[in-house]
């Protein structure tokens, strides 16, 4: 009955974890909370923390909170460098979320979205195209950026977990 709880429990964990990978490139998902959640069951209840050690759930939560937040600061990062304000990281944000529901490409409607909401809210802001298509490039450059970092980070939450699975 041990057997069949680990197997249920560890297909569960596989299955966040796939699903936490899809997160990094949907905003819609919370890909890296998917898959610390996922880390903390494992460790929690289906080897518990006498197997899994406490360290190495520590540095899973750090890179999670790292990796996690770089959407946030990287892509605000590479619009504020080319001269968008917060109001229009903001309507990118949105812009990207639009951009998911209405475009069904996968990733190409979150890109297009986020890169549109920065268009959008530079022109009314600044009633120039030049900047607000320069704003837009600098958010896509860093949210591509900050897309990479997510899923490097997601990585190695997962291969973390992966090392504690008992031989």
């Amino acid at each position: 009955m041990e057997n069949i709880g680990y197997a249920l429990g560890g297909g569960l964990v596989i299955l966040a974890f796939i699903i936490g990978l899809f997160g990094v490139f949907l905003p819609i998902l919370p890909g890296l909370i998917i898959i610390w959640l996922a880390a903390l069951f494992y460790a929690a209840f289906v080897v518990g923390f006498d197997v899994f050690s406490p360290w190495v759930f520590v540095l899973i939560t750090l890179i999670g909170l790292v990796a996690g937040t770089a959407n946030f600061w990287l892509s605000a990062l590479g619009a504020k460098t080319t001269g968008a304000s917060w109001r229009t990281l903001i309507v990118g944000f949105i812009g990207a979320i639009a951009g998911t529901f209405f475009i069904p490409i996968p990733l190409l409607g979150t890109i297009l979205g986020y890169a549109g909401g920065l268009i959008l809210a530079e022109y009314v802001r600044l009633r120039e195209w030049r900047p607000a298509l320069k704003a837009a490039v600098g958010g896509v450059v860093g949210w591509g950026v900050s897309t990479g970092v997510e899923l490097i980070g997601a990585l190695l939450m997962i291969l973390l977990v992966v090392t504690q699975v008992p031989r």
